[in-house]
């Protein structure tokens, strides 16, 4: 009797610590748009029940749903302090096909383990489901997740897996097949943003546009990947991004092996800070209604403040590489944009910004590109009200095309060899260098008047 009494009485404290937890811990799930409240809290010997009101803001009318908590604390010995079962409801004005599909089930569930020290350990599913919603028929193929957090929620580690999404109806359709995402993220103390590694991948891409005529748009994306790792250390953030597409098809158009691999450098945690919450302020103003207008001055006043220190960091973005491969072979482009000053002259902040491009491109792509460009900016003059004929237009593109390349190689400032066209291009201290020669009055404005 008196260990049933001292398990009792033992789980009975470990349901009001954890009914404090609950609710002190709830609004830290409250994001930007999203908002989270405790409607209810009913506390057992053993096990708890709870109520919480979910909102999220849109440009319409907001959407609230619920989601109901089983709480287990007890008896002892259970291996962990408590574990939450969350079912989340659907909003009441829910689409009656989705109702339907779900028969009852909880569209989203999430098992947490809690651990003694606080550390838990989740377990986030989301069934399978073939649903007609309005006019669309939409095929969710579920997903998992599984990650643990540590006490204070400033971290998580795990994976997600998406299995598929797909949508049909009569002006088309788009799908996504087997989205995987791994990550390793915490916040640090006194910050705002999260660091760690990120990594996602997509096995494929689908959309189907259907149009006049009976003809048909569609595009294709396949072998979809990105990595990112965000670092602090001493008061300085850096970020690397990498990317890829193993193949992408757009109507006509095809090309494989797309990459960008770029990263930011020396960015000041603070001004980072100031940034995240002007903008999240910004937003939540907005959408009370207040004019964005009005919170510009005090916006640019805090960011001008902390801009000198930002600066004296000499942050940089740097494209180390962005390439594809077409039927014309291997294009590939670098850039990058570097701050050289000390931050203590803003008047000389032109001067003290290095940037620099790099290109090598088959001369043939490059040809094409230039033509599509000059066809487009044609249409786009005549606005659809023409006397020309659509060949006259291609034709005239075509010779423009052909007079701005001969221009860039007259400059230097295009170089051509063995099929290929390439160009290194920076500005710094004020002025522009061309594949190592400063580029002359006449050389700028061909460079400028083919940029613009």
């Amino acid at each position: 009797v008196v260990v049933a009494a001292g398990a009792m009485g033992t789980s009975y404290y470990m349901g009001g610590k954890l009914e404090q937890e609950f609710t002190s811990n709830i609004p830290k799930l409250e994001m930007q748009g999203v908002s989270v409240k405790v409607v209810s809290y009913e506390r057992g010997a053993f096990s708890s029940t709870a109520k919480t009101s979910w909102t999220i803001e849109g440009t319409d009318e907001p959407t609230q749903f619920t989601a109901e908590h089983k709480i287990s604390h007890g008896p002892l010995p259970m291996g962990h302090a408590a574990q939450i079962h969350t079912s989340f409801q659907l909003p009441d004005s829910a689409d009656e096909g989705l109702k339907t599909a779900l028969n009852g089930r909880s569209p989203l569930e999430i098992d947490t383990k809690l651990g003694w020290s606080r550390s838990s350990s989740n377990v986030m599913t989301s069934p399978a489901i073939t649903a007609r919603i309005k006019d669309s028929d939409m095929n969710w193929g579920g997903m998992k997740a599984e990650w643990d957090m540590p006490a204070g929620m400033k971290g998580a580690k795990g994976t997600a897996n998406f299995a598929a999404l797909h949508f049909k109806d009569e002006e088309g359709s788009a799908g996504m097949d087997k989205a995987v995402m791994r990550f390793d993220i915490k916040q640090p103390e006194g910050q705002k943003f999260w660091v760690g590694p990120f990594a996602m991948t997509i096995d494929k891409v689908t959309a189907l546009k259907k149009e006049e005529e009976g003809k048909t748009s569609a595009s294709s994306f396949e072998g979809i990947s990105m990595d990112s790792d965000t670092i602090l250390k001493d008061g300085v953030v850096e970020m690397t991004l990498k990317s890829g597409i193993k193949s992408a098809k757009l109507e006509n158009a095809k090309a494989d092996d797309l990459l960008l691999d770029m990263s930011f450098h020396n960015l000041d945690a603070a001004w980072f800070n100031d940034v995240i919450d002007m903008s999240k302020r910004k937003t939540a103003s907005t959408e009370e209604g207040e004019e964005s207008e009005g919170l510009e001055p005090d916006l640019r006043e805090k960011l001008m403040k902390n801009l000198t220190q930002a600066l004296a960091r000499k942050p940089s973005i740097d494209f180390k590489r962005i390439s594809l491969r077409t039927e014309d072979g291997v294009s590939e482009f670098g850039a990058s944009v570097a701050y050289t000053g000390d931050g203590q002259k803003m008047q000389n902040l032109v001067e003290d910004v290095k940037l620099s491009f790099k290109a090598d491109v088959p001369s043939k792509a490059l040809d094409t590109f230039l033509t599509s460009r000059k066809k487009n900016a044609m249409l786009a003059l005549f606005e659809d009200d023409s006397d020309y004929k659509p060949e006259e237009i291609a034709a005239a593109a075509k010779e423009q095309a052909q007079a701005s390349l001969q221009a860039l190689k007259e400059q230097g400032i295009l170089v051509e060899k063995d099929g290929k066209l390439n160009t290194q291009i920076v500005y710094t201290n004020g002025e522009i260098q061309v594949n190592g020669k400063t580029l002359d009055a006449d050389g700028t404005a061909v460079l400028m008047s083919e940029a613009l």
